[in-house]
């Protein structure tokens, strides 16, 4: 099941709610449920048993991480958890290569492709806060006036 058909199958709650909105969110959460299906694949080879359980962890703590910065009033915090969750993309990255040769043919390229994907937006998400922040902050006031 690709991206879309599986945001077609989503709970109406889910996908009324206003965080649903964020594209990094909802391919997060579909990278979440990919995994999970994906290990119960990889609990069946005992070398990647391992493997599934730290895939499944960091996968899921992409949409937890985007949850919870969205969720933050500062954006010094929005950031931090944004940060948080490119860090579970990138370490969900480096599972899937490792199980690379307990997947099905083309599943790793379709999780990678995926995976960039939520990082590239992650990635643009922290450059809108951090700007945000540079031009919402207070301008410092000079101690005295400048030399005319």
């Amino acid at each position: 099941m690709d991206l879309d058909e599986w945001i077609a199958r989503v709970p109406p709650a889910l996908g009324e709610a206003r965080l649903w909105k964020v594209r990094a969110y909802q391919i997060a959460m579909y990278i979440g449920a990919t995994a999970s299906q994906d290990a119960t694949a990889l609990e069946q080879h005992t070398r990647y048993s391992r493997v599934a359980s730290q895939l499944v962890a960091a996968a899921g703590s992409i949409a937890a991480h985007i949850a919870e910065g969205y969720s933050r009033f500062s954006r010094r915090d929005r950031i931090k958890y944004y940060e948080y969750a490119l860090g579970s993309a990138n370490e969900s990255s480096t599972w899937y290569n490792t199980a690379a040769p307990a997947l099905p043919p083309g599943a790793l390229d379709e999780r990678l492709v995926y995976l960039a994907r939520v990082s590239q937006l992650l990635l643009k998400m922290i450059q809108n806060e951090r700007t945000g922040l540079r031009t919402n902050s207070p301008r410092r006031i000079p101690e005295r006036p400048p030399d005319s």
